[in-house]
C-alpha cells in the first residue's frame, strides 16, 4: 500500500508535467500556460495599472517554473520532509491568473450572506499585498461586530481579522514579498478588501509576515489577532522589554520588570491569554493566571507561576487568592481577557494588595499598575474607580495597519514563533470553506473551547 507520503509525491509530480490541478479544500485550479491565450489580459482585469508590470503572464510563468524546480528538488531528496513539499505544492497550485472571489458578506446586522462571484480586492497602492487565503481564524471580535453592529462601515461588508495563505499580487513598489510567498497577516476592519473572510485579501505589505518554517498554515493563523495582540499588549502598551537575545533599539521600558513583578491574567487558556503568558516568562516576569479547573494544568504548561482556579468560589476569594499568590512580590501589570466584571476584580485584587497586611506595608502600594482591558472595557466600567497608582490604558490593535514601525512586533513574534520559544495555542480545523465561518463563530460565542483555537480551511 503506497505511504501517505507517496501520494503526496505522485500529486506533486504532475506539476512538472504541467498538468491542470484540482486542490483539495475548494481551491481553485491553477491555468496552465498553453491555455494563457483564453484567460483576459493584466489589464482588462481589475488590477491597478502601475502594477501591470508585475503580473504580466511572463512574470507568472518564471514564478510557476521557479515553484516547478522547487518540487522537483524537494522530491529528489531522500527522505524529504513532507511538510516541506506540501507546502511547495501550495505555492504552485495556488498561482492563479482572473480568480473569483468568494466571500461572506454582513449584509445586515446579525444577517450574513454566502457568495461566490463577490468584488476582487483590486490593488490600489503599490505598497499593497494580494494573498489568496487558505487558513482563517475566528475570534470573539467577529461575531460580536456583526451581532451588535459596529466595526462595520457599511453594508455589504466583510469581517475577519486574520488569516494565512499565499501571495497573489504584489504592487509595483512592493519589496519584501513575492507571489508565491507562504505568508499570514493581520488586517483592519475600515477595508473592506481585507475582510478575512474571502477567498483573496488585500492588506499594506508590512503586516505580511512570512510562514514560520515549524508551522502549518492552520497554526498561522492563530498570529494575526491571539499572538500579535498578545505582543503588543505586552512589549507596547504595557511596556515589558523583548527578551535581551532579541532586543531592538526601537523597543524600550521606562521600567524594565523586576524578579519579583507580577502579571495578572485573567483568561489565561485563552488563545490571546497562552501567548501573553509564555511571553511574560521569556521577559522573567511571574505570571498569575485566573482560569477554570479544566484548563490549570495547560496554563502551568504555558508557564503561569500561580494558577487561581476560580471553579466554586466567590469573588471575595478570588480576590484574595490573588493578593495572596502575589504576597511575595508585586502586581506590576494587569490584563483582563473576559468582561466588565472580571476587570472590576482585577481592580480589586490590586486595590486590595496595596493595603497594609499585618500591619506591615505591602509593597504593592508604592507600584505603579499598567492595566490593559483587552475585553472593551474602560474606567467607567469598574465597579470602583481605580487606584491612584492604577493606570488603565486604551490598546488599539489598528495601531499595527496604520503604523509602519509597528510592524517590528509581528517580525518579533514571528521570531520566538519560527524558533520555536513561543508555542502556538492547540488548533481545531474546520474543513468545508467559508460554509463553515457562521457554525465556527457560533461556537467561538458560546465558549468554552479548553484552550484550543477555530480555524476554518478554505
Amino acid at each position: 500500500m503506497p505511504s501517505a507520503f507517496s501520494n503526496w509525491a505522485s500529486c506533486l509530480c504532475c506539476f512538472s508535467q504541467r498538468r491542470k490541478l484540482q486542490t483539495v479544500h475548494g481551491v481553485s485550479p491553477w491555468t496552465p500556460p498553453d491555455l494563457e491565450a483564453k484567460v483576459p489580459s493584466a489589464s482588462s482585469r481589475s488590477v491597478d495599472s502601475t502594477d501591470q508590470g508585475k503580473s504580466d503572464t511572463s512574470s507568472l510563468s518564471l514564478v510557476e517554473e521557479q515553484a516547478d524546480e522547487k518540487i522537483a528538488k524537494l522530491l529528489a531528496t531522500p527522505d524529504p520532509i513532507p511538510n516541506a513539499v506540501e507546502k511547495a505544492g501550495l505555492e504552485r497550485s495556488l498561482i492563479q491568473q482572473n480568480p473569483a472571489n468568494s466571500a461572506l458578506l454582513v449584509t445586515a446586522k446579525g444577517q450574513y450572506t454566502l457568495t461566490d462571484n463577490f468584488d476582487f480586492p483590486a490593488l490600489q497602492n503599490p505598497r499593497e499585498v494580494i494573498i489568496q487565503s487558505v487558513a482563517v481564524g475566528l475570534n470573539p471580535i467577529d461575531w460580536k461586530s456583526v451581532d451588535y453592529g459596529f466595526c462595520l462601515p457599511s453594508f455589504p461588508w466583510i469581517t475577519g481579522r486574520e488569516m494565512a495563505g499565499v501571495v497573489h499580487q504584489v504592487g509595483s513598489e512592493v519589496v519584501g514579498v513575492k507571489v508565491g510567498d507562504l505568508v499570514w497577516t493581520s488586517t483592519y476592519y475600515r477595508d473592506r478588501r481585507a475582510g478575512c473572510f474571502q477567498h483573496f485579501v488585500t492588506v499594506p505589505e508590512h503586516t505580511v509576515l512570512p510562514l514560520p518554517p515549524n508551522l502549518s498554515m492552520e497554526q498561522a493563523a492563530t498570529l494575526g489577532v491571539a499572538g500579535l495582540t498578545a505582543a503588543m499588549t505586552l512589549w507596547h502598551w504595557l511596556q515589558v522589554p523583548i527578551p535581551a537575545s532579541l532586543s531592538s533599539s526601537t523597543i524600550a521600558s521606562t521600567t524594565p520588570p523586576q524578579g519579583s513583578d507580577y502579571l495578572l491574567l485573567w483568561g489565561g487558556a485563552t488563545t490571546t491569554g497562552q501567548y501573553l503568558t509564555q511571553l511574560a516568562t521569556l521577559a522573567h516576569m511571574k505570571t498569575i493566571v485566573v482560569a477554570s479547573a479544566k484548563t490549570e494544568t495547560l496554563c502551568r504548561s504555558r508557564g503561569a507561576a500561580h494558577v487561581v482556579v476560580r471553579d466554586g468560589k466567590s469573588d471575595a476569594e478570588l480576590v484574595a487568592e490573588i493578593r495572596h499568590a502575589s504576597s511575595n512580590g508585586r502586581i506590576t501589570r494587569v490584563v483582563d481577557l473576559v468582561g466588565p466584571k472580571t476587570a472590576a476584580l482585577c481592580l480589586q485584587a490590586v486595590a486590595v494588595s496595596s493595603s497594609a497586611s499585618a500591619g506591615v506595608e505591602h509593597e504593592q502600594e508604592h507600584a505603579e499598575v499598567l492595566f490593559a482591558p483587552l475585553a472593551m472595557m474602560d474606567a467607567t466600567d469598574a465597579a470602583q474607580a481605580p487606584a491612584a497608582n492604577v493606570r488603565i490604558l486604551t490598546v488599539e490593535m489598528k495601531q499595527f495597519v496604520l503604523k509602519q514601525e509597528c510592524a517590528v512586533y509581528a517580525r518579533k513574534l514571528n521570531e520566538l514563533v519560527g524558533r520555536g520559544v513561543l508555542k502556538p495555542p492547540e488548533v481545531e480545523v474546520l474543513e468545508g470553506g467559508l460554509e463553515l465561518v457562521e457554525e465556527g463563530l457560533r461556537r467561538v460565542k458560546m465558549g468554552e473551547r479548553g484552550g484550543r483555537k477555530l480555524v476554518v480551511r478554505l
